[in-house]
């Protein structure tokens, strides 16, 4: 058995990371770097920020931490028996969990509220995290045009007024769900490699004047962009910096 600061070694050369403060977490029997809140928050604003209004993307406004926070509390990126249980103990992340978070924070931009990204991201983690993974195998560079078309997409339907739909039945309570009243109807996930096999997609939801719209998030490029933000994501000190 490898002794464990040979491992924390390999896994940093093998990451190519340049951040200097980051730890190591067991996930799935194998040594991840995880990333602290702040780097989280840093990598998450800079991804997903629009530059043109906020010409300084590293300081990330209390609102949006806050809405970090609120994500941690129904189960995004973490499950409860994940989280830190200790006062003075910090979560960690790792990548692909903070890829879970943007997400999440995507599907709010897009009008889902916080209980229905929380309850979407508790039903397709493990798919999500298996998908950031084949996404960093073969990422894409940011506007890139050549013939190699590595965009990814993830399509759903959410179905906002149930009572259009009463197929849906009467569903028991839920776990994920910790909302009030029924849990969100959101049906037909799937993923699309290209823009090609997303237009067939298309295709397929839109076939009446009852199916007629469909949610498309690109995952590629954000899974890269996050990624790279991470890895240079500055580490900030316990304290009024928080």
């Amino acid at each position: 058995m490898p002794d464990r600061k040979v491992q924390i070694r390999a896994t940093k050369r093998l990451f190519k990371t340049t951040s200097k403060d980051y730890g190591c977490i067991q996930q799935r029997g194998l040594l991840v770097i995880s990333y602290k809140k702040n780097q989280a928050v840093f990598a998450l604003w800079s991804t997903l920020v629009n530059p043109a209004p906020h010409p300084s993307l590293c300081d990330a406004p209390a609102i949006f931490k806050r809405r970090f926070d609120k994500l941690l509390s129904v189960g995004v990126p973490l499950l409860k028996d994940e989280r830190a249980g200790k006062p003075g103990q910090d979560n960690q992340f790792t990548a692909d969990q903070v890829f879970l978070m943007g997400v999440a924070l995507v599907l709010i931009d897009s009008g889902l509220g916080l209980g229905a990204a929380g309850f979407f991201i508790y039903y397709a983690r493990k798919s999500l995290q298996d998908k950031y993974h084949e996404i960093m195998r073969n990422a894409p560079f940011p506007f890139e045009r050549n013939i190699e078309d590595r965009n990814v997409y993830l399509l759903f339907q959410n179905r906002d007024i149930q009572e259009f739909y009463p197929n849906s039945g009467k569903r028991s309570a839920d776990d994920a769900w910790s909302g009030k009243g029924q849990p969100p109807l959101i049906i037909n996930p799937k993923y699309a490699s290209g823009r090609q096999k997303m237009h067939q997609a298309l295709d397929g939801y839109l076939q009446n004047g009852t199916h007629n719209h469909v949610l498309v998030i690109e995952l590629a490029m954000m899974a890269k962009a996050l990624t790279d933000n991470l890895e240079k994501a500055p580490v900030v000190k316990r304290g009024r910096q928080k």
